[in-house]
């Protein structure tokens, strides 16, 4: 998707940062960090979560205000006194986030216009309003209803109609803060052949992404940032990619994966039959004590449904669960918690695996408040914040209080409490969907490494993930679902991409 830059070294750069600082009271967030961005290029910010990307962008924004250094857009010096995101939106700088900001009720069309309707004898002029709505979407290249309550789109649809709002005042930078971390290969795609229409028009690109082999296949040039610093700029085309994970996590990663435990145990849960209407059925799979079984499958394959059936929180209509020989059956996810020793880190740890509204040691603590009980009615504070201080020093968590929110915290440190509050009560099965969703490598190995740790110590672990590396590197055994079924099981030599990309599909081996 990458296209060739027409001499833009010749051209006066949309975005210059030079010698940027930016300090909060005790943390220098930016230190002497330098950023150009051409026109008509896309240039790819990476680093490790707290390395400084979005600090960068939201200097250039103008959310930020820098400390120190110089900010020149279109060639010209930025007052940083009085700079603003109304500023750097008149100066035609904007943002497209990955978490959406739309409004649920309200359609593709109104969102895009709210607080900017053009009005008709008093009145708003729908009409015009909509016919701008389709020719935006006509210049993107995407079919998406904008007629429905955006509630009712895909994640991939609602990003495209958070993209066509952000350049309905044809600005001349877009940043992309991480995108594409919720969308599946083929929406990620289209992602990549819109940024191509943009670029062709001189638009200028800054492409914030953890997934490299994206920076590798839509970026010209790449910027490294780590703790704060510039550690490199440069060109993608002959770059390699261990060379890129050096930059990033200051290491040479020799081996991204740990090795697979192999010393097993009992069958730990087993299901047989199990069928839930439009999600799976006639499900069949087992997972053994010391074991990581994969679930690989294309959206809408039915895995995050099947694994929250199993977990008691998705209506199934037939077949059995067993735990330990024993069938069970949970109706709601508390049972199979208390019971069964069962948690589950979800696909979105924000809204589903946090309280955004707690600190960390209320999060880590959440389902363990039992233990911590004295005289089973009064809250033990000192148990409980020393229980929560030890797992988190365990897994390694940086942060610099307990007491601290857990919003301030980056991603892969977010999802590492997630994880840490299932290891506090000792929870004997761990249903891991999408773990290391956008999160940066160093903080993926450190996941990485804790699955394995959770392996050896005798516990059974459903890994569900989109990324087929991940799955061969780390797991035991591999089910493969095709539209809500089991389409194929791989272990060992079958255990290649080959073979889980043709199951993917629906093919089947002769």
């Amino acid at each position: 998707m990458k296209t060739q830059l027409a001499n833009n070294t010749a051209d006066t750069p949309l975005i210059e940062v030079r010698h940027c600082t930016m300090e909060f009271p005790g943390v220098k967030a930016l230190d002497d960090v330098n950023f150009t961005l051409l026109p008509g290029e896309c240039h790819g910010l990476v680093g490790e979560n707290g390395a400084g990307k979005s600090t960068l962008s939201k200097c250039i924004t103008g959310e930020n205000r820098m400390t120190g250094g110089e900010l020149l857009v279109n060639g010209e010096p930025i007052n940083l006194a009085h700079y603003s995101i109304r500023e750097s939106q008149t100066k035609g700088i904007a943002i497209v986030h990955q978490e959406f900001t739309l409004m649920g009720d309200m359609t593709g069309v109104e969102n895009l216009f709210v607080g900017r309707y053009e009005t008709k004898a008093g009145f708003i002029d729908w009409k015009k309003l909509q016919k701008r709505a389709y020719e935006l979407m006509e210049f993107l290249q995407c079919d998406v209803n904008l007629d429905i309550p955006v509630c009712h789109l895909r994640t991939a649809e609602r990003q495209i109609v958070q993209l066509a709002k952000c350049i309905l005042d044809n600005p001349k930078v877009v940043i992309f803060d991480e995108l594409t971390a919720v969308l599946q290969e083929k929406d990620i795609q289209n992602i990549f052949r819109v940024i191509g229409i943009l670029k062709s028009r001189g638009i200028g690109i800054i492409y914030i992404s953890h997934r490299l082999d994206e920076i590798f296949e839509c970026c010209d040039r790449y910027t490294v940032l780590c703790d704060g610093r510039h550690v490199s700029t440069g060109e993608v085309e002959g770059l390699i990619k261990p060379a890129l994970i050096q930059m990033i996590i200051g290491r040479e990663l020799k081996n991204a994966y740990p090795p697979v435990n192999e010393a097993l145990g009992d069958v730990v849960l087993e299901v047989k039959n199990l069928t839930a209407p439009k999600a799976f059925e006639n499900i069949n799979i087992h997972v053994r004590a010391g074991e990581v079984v994969g679930l690989a499958g294309l959206l809408g394959a039915g895995k995050t449904e099947l694994i929250n059936a199993i977990y008691g929180n998705h209506k199934i209509v037939s077949g059995q669960v067993f735990v330990k020989g024993k069938q069970v059956r949970y109706t709601r996810p508390q049972m199979a918690i208390n019971h069964a020793g069962m948690g589950l880190v979800p696909d979105e740890r924000r809204t589903l695996g946090l309280n955004m509204v707690f600190d960390i040691k209320d999060n880590t603590t959440l389902p363990s408040m039992k233990l911590f009980r004295k005289l089973g009615i009064f809250l033990n504070h000192e148990a409980a914040s020393k229980a929560a201080f030890e797992i988190n020093e365990k897994l390694n968590l940086k942060y610099y209080s307990l007491w601290q929110n857990v919003r301030k915290l980056s991603g892969g440190n977010q999802q590492k409490i997630v994880i840490a509050k299932w290891m506090l009560r000792d929870t004997e099965i761990f249903l891991l969907d999408e773990p290391t969703r956008g999160i940066d490598i160093g903080a993926k190995f450190e996941i990485y490494t804790l699955i394995h740790q959770l392996a050896q110590q005798g516990k059974a672990v459903i890994l569900v993930s989109p990324e087929m590396e991940e799955l061969i590197g780390l797991c035991n055994r591999i089910y493969i679902m095709y539209e809500g079924k089991i389409m194929d099981e791989v272990e060992g030599e079958r255990k290649t991409q080959e073979v889980i990309i043709n199951s993917l599909l629906g093919v089947k081996e002769k």
